[in-house]
């Protein structure tokens, strides 16, 4: 097992960051590491994982194995849950000055219980110009133990005054053949029905999985298919429009509903919560700051799947 294993079709860009690490590990001891270096920036499109790989790329910095994917830190960081690895979101529809100035303090706090603070950024497309003028001296020249991973549709959609201060990863959308194979490797599914998922998703694993695993989605599949041969007139359209939403609005929910579930009981593990056990003081107030931006993060996460 490993914290890697979240990537679909990723092999070059795993081997990259895995490289990183080892070099992240040299420099704690002092030593040369090439590999590795302050600032990155992740691109790829929809389903592509660009802001799985900079959590995993994260959790396996402050990991005291690299990314052994069972330790605590590998469990947590990916949820916003570990102390040194910062994920952030805008608020908004773009990052504000004042959001970006709170970054760069956030950015110049030194770690807690590793060598590495992380900071991720999500979206830094939505950096405006202004928000850009604030941060560029710390992504260009953050503290020793300060990394930042940005993410972003593409490299065109980042301004190239941060573009240049970067090490760019580019990912792309998995191929069929490696979503098929992760169904079938992850979650058993039956390789007639992993390819055929594979190939109707386009690469999208959090679909794929649901046209794989949910009969229900698999029939929403097939009427929405056949809307085209039922519109008539304008009246007809703004009923399969109506339709239409209300599906996606279901499957949505399937795909998000176990993974949200899933989350939230990985989060409660990492912070003791369970059975008859209770947490108090700075433990229950940073797993209650922990719950509520994964609850924020998560509505997100359902609002885009529809």
């Amino acid at each position: 097992m490993s914290v890697w294993d979240a990537l679909v079709g990723q092999d070059a860009v795993v081997e990259q960051l895995e490289r990183a690490v080892v070099s992240a590990e040299a420099i704690t001891r002092g030593e040369p590491g090439p590999a590795m270096t302050h600032a990155w920036l992740f691109t790829g499109p929809p389903g592509s994982g660009r802001s799985t790989a900079a959590t995993c790329f994260g959790a396996a910095l402050v990991c005291p194995e690299g990314g052994c994917g069972v330790c605590q830190a590998c469990r947590t960081a990916p949820l916003n849950g570990h102390p040194d690895v910062d994920v952030i979101r805008p608020e908004g529809l773009s990052y504000s000055v004042d959001e970006a100035r709170a970054l760069v303090k956030q950015a110049a706090m030194s770690p807690a219980s590793s060598h590495w603070h992380v900071v991720i950024v999500e979206d830094a497309d939505r950096l405006t110009d202004q928000a850009v003028n604030v941060l560029l001296k710390s992504i260009e020249e953050p503290p020793p133990h300060t990394v930042w991973l940005l993410c972003a549709p593409s490299v065109e959609d980042v301004l190239p005054t941060v573009v240049s201060r970067t090490r760019h990863i580019p990912l792309r959308t998995p191929s069929t053949t490696e979503v098929a194979k992760a169904l079938t490797d992850r979650y058993g599914v039956d390789a007639a029905i992993a390819a055929f998922a594979a190939r109707a998703s386009q690469g999208l694993i959090g679909r794929a999985r649901a046209l794989a695993t949910d009969e229900h989605a698999r029939i929403r599949r097939q009427e929405v298919l056949r809307v085209p041969l039922e519109l008539r007139d304008l009246r007809s359209c703004f009923i399969c429009a109506a339709n239409i939403l209300e599906a996606a609005t279901e499957d949505a929910e399937a795909i998000t509903a176990p993974l949200n579930q899933a989350e939230i009981e990985d989060l409660d593990a990492s912070f003791g919560v369970g059975g008859s056990a209770a947490i108090k003081g700075q433990l229950k107030r940073s797993r209650d700051s922990a719950l509520k931006d994964l609850t924020k993060r998560q509505k997100t996460r359902s609002t885009r799947t529809v």
